[in-house]
């Protein structure tokens, strides 16, 4: 099984359908064979924001799942922009998690996004990461992302 979407389907899992930016930005941007995706808070396709702070009020399992739910969200982005069967490499995501000053498991919460891209990618999906502490984030999300990736054609 190659194609991201019926990986998607075997994980029971759908892409989102995501409204245009609130504010003056593009979801996503392009040039040539790259495409940087704005940052995808962890809102479901119900609309409920994962919210709360690592160490304070959320679960290394409540950050994970507010990660997958992120990557979810970058895709249906990639989905909508160039199609998912048209990404050639993820190659750098880049994960704020909100948390208090003396939690430092960014990583081990950030590596819910990472497995879900490499699952529903394929080697494609395997990117270089950077995960980052935040005391705050929009809307109180507990988890943040954005993505440069590589696409194949150029415009």
């Amino acid at each position: 099984m190659t194609d991201p979407h019926e990986r998607l389907r075997a994980l029971s899992l759908e892409l989102p359908v995501l409204g245009a930016p609130k504010y003056s930005y593009e979801p996503t941007t392009r040039c040539g064979n790259l495409l940087w995706v704005s940052g995808q808070i962890s809102r479901t396709a119900a609309g409920e924001i994962l919210r709360g702070r690592m160490g304070e009020d959320a679960t290394l399992e409540d950050g994970r799942r507010a990660a997958e739910i992120s990557a979810l969200n970058l895709l249906a982005r990639i989905d909508d922009a160039v199609g998912l069967a048209n990404v050639e490499k993820v190659l750098k995501l880049d994960v704020w998690i909100a948390g208090t000053g003396d939690f430092i498991d960014q990583p081990t919460v950030a590596e819910g996004a990472s497995q879900l891209l490499r699952t529903v990618l394929g080697d494609a999906g395997r990117h270089a990461r950077t995960a980052l502490p935040a005391p705050v984030l929009p809307q109180g999300a507990l988890v943040e992302l954005d993505a440069t990736i590589a696409v194949r054609g150029g415009v």
